[in-house]
Order: structure tokens, then C-alpha cells, then sequence
């Protein structure tokens, strides 16, 4: 696993990161993460949803989160782990492009 993705997640849990600086691929690394750490899709999905629901509420912003969309991305995740289960979250990204686009979300509803 990844030091810096570890780090990453670490710091989110904290609180640390700025409202501004935490961009759509870090959400990605902190669910991979979960993912990998979790021995369950659903236990990896409510540790992100308690860490996401305790960072809205610290930055003011508690209605930013949305289960519905915790959840798809969390699926997607999980499905490009499924088929390459012992890939780094960068590997990911390069045999999964459109986990980058945010909008993606959009394409599927």
C-alpha cells in the first residue's frame, strides 16, 4: 500500500486537509484505502461515510455529503479492485480513467 495514500487518508481522518485542497482523485485514495483496509465493501463504505459525515460537520459544510454518491463511488472502486485486487490506486486510475471523471456519476442516473 501506498505510504502516501495511507498519509492522505490519515490526515483527512484528522480533520487536517483544507475544504479546498481535497479534489475528487483524494476522495478516490482515501476509499481505496478503506477498501484495502476493510474486510467488507459495506464495513470500507462506513468507515469513509462516518470519516466524510465528520469532516462536512468541521468544515461548516455538513450538507456536501450525499450517502448515494459515498456509495456508487465506493462501488466503483470496489469493481476495479475486484479485477485487479492487488493494485496500487495509481494502477487503478490508469486501467480505470473515468474513475478521474467526477461527472461520471451523472452518466450513470
Amino acid at each position: 500500500m501506498r505510504a502516501a495514500d495511507v498519509q492522505l487518508t490519515r490526515a483527512f481522518e484528522r480533520g487536517e486537509l483544507p475544504p479546498g485542497g481535497f479534489h475528487h482523485a483524494d476522495h478516490l485514495r482515501v476509499a481505496w484505502v478503506y477498501l484495502v483496509e476493510s474486510p467488507t465493501v459495506d464495513e470500507a463504505i462506513a468507515r469513509i461515510e462516518a470519516t466524510l459525515v465528520r469532516f462536512t460537520a468541521v468544515v461548516g459544510k455538513p450538507e456536501k455529503y450525499s450517502r448515494a454518491t459515498t456509495v456508487f463511488w465506493m462501488h466503483q472502486m470496489a469493481a476495479a479492485l475486484a479485477v485487479l485486487p492487488n493494485a496500487e490506486c495509481e494502477a487503478l486510475f490508469r486501467a480505470y480513467p473515468r474513475l478521474l471523471d467526477k461527472d461520471l456519476i451523472r452518466a450513470a442516473s
